[in-house]
């Protein structure tokens, strides 16, 4: 069974890595794979391929491949509470339950984004001490979020046949396992196909 205390530095890790590209990510990454190598090989396998993939893209340039496949694609969102509710009232009670948590649990959540941003809540699950809350938000928050985001196949936003892969499918896979929600081979990764010209130096 994989070191808990292993897990939550790495989820801290992705949380770096899937928030808005800076100068550290090449740095992150580096850390992530080499954290995964033992309690998660296929993982730390996966990081590796994705940074060979953006390593030769400057940060300006790996910020509009972020903003392509996660702001400008609806499917590919990234707040939890979107992708399990959509524009709804339940996401509003949702948010407010999850600021609830934030402060309870004392974590400095960025007042400047919605608390359901994907990165924001790797970074709670990380440093949060509440093992049964931990679970819950894996299970019913990111483990359904991230079968959305992973599976079938939707059409570009640019380029609806594309085929070249994006390398973000394989940072989202290396999470998925991590989190102990392995993706099955059968799957399509959504994010294969989004995003336009993403691999473009």
């Amino acid at each position: 069974m994989p070191d808990t205390a292993k897990r939550d530095q790495l989820l801290g890790l992705f949380a770096d890595i899937l928030d808005y590209p800076d100068g550290n990510t090449i740095e992150q990454l580096a850390r992530a794979e080499e954290g995964a190598a033992l309690e998660f090989p296929e993982a730390g396998r996966l990081i590796s391929r994705f940074r060979s993939g953006i390593e030769h893209l400057s940060t300006e340039r790996l910020q509009e491949v972020f903003t392509a496949i996660f702001d400008l694609n609806a499917t590919c969102h990234p707040y939890i509470g979107y992708q399990l509710f959509g524009e709804t009232y339940k996401r509003s009670v949702f948010l407010v339950e999850l600021k609830e948590h934030y402060r309870t649990h004392g974590f400095p959540a960025p007042e400047t984004e919605l608390a359901d941003r994907f990165s924001i809540m790797l970074r709670f699950v990380s440093e949060c001490a509440d093992a049964e809350l931990v679970t819950d938000i894996i299970e019913y928050g990111f483990a359904p979020s991230l079968d959305k985001m992973t599976r079938g196949k939707e059409p570009s936003i640019n380029e609806p046949e594309r085929e070249a892969p994006n390398p973000y499918s394989d940072i989202l896979r290396a999470l998925q396992i991590v989190l102990g929600q392995e993706p099955t081979s059968e799957a399509e990764l959504i994010l294969d196909n989004a995003g336009g010209d993403t691999d473009v130096p």
